[in-house]
């Protein structure tokens, strides 16, 4: 494992992938898993909702299994791309969904100057790459 360093947060990368820093502390509120990923009525997050139910079976009734997936891609998920903005830092992670043909949970985070710790944006399934 190696580190490089900025003065704001420190980056883990295992072999060539890089890691989301802070990963095994991200902050991934239920709320937003609840009234938005898996919201079918939310003008903007029901296609998210669709495609999370038809492809995993995963419902608002059962949302804490996309929680310990998202969980999970914040510490084992490879990030893909890294932006500033001027928000702060935002990550774009990949993570291959066990037991499926491929299927990627991607999960989109912001660390800001003031909190080191990833906030949860959004999360989505990436059927086709």
């Amino acid at each position: 494992m190696r580190q490089a360093r900025s003065p704001k947060i420190s980056v883990q990368y295992y072999g060539q992938a890089m890691k989301l820093p802070n990963g095994d502390q991200a902050k991934i509120p239920m709320e937003k898993l609840i009234g938005y990923c898996l919201n079918p009525e939310h003008p903007s997050g029901k296609h998210k909702a669709r495609v999370f139910t038809s492809v995993l079976g995963i419902t608002v009734e059962n949302a804490e299994i996309l929680y310990e997936m998202i969980k999970t891609a914040a510490i084992a998920g490879e990030v893909i791309q890294q932006n500033n903005t001027e928000f702060g830092q935002q990550f774009k992670v990949d993570w291959i969904v066990p037991d499926t043909d491929r299927i990627k949970l991607r999960t989109i985070w912001e660390i800001t100057a003031k909190n080191p710790y990833p906030r949860l944006i959004t999360a989505f399934l990436k059927l086709n790459d």
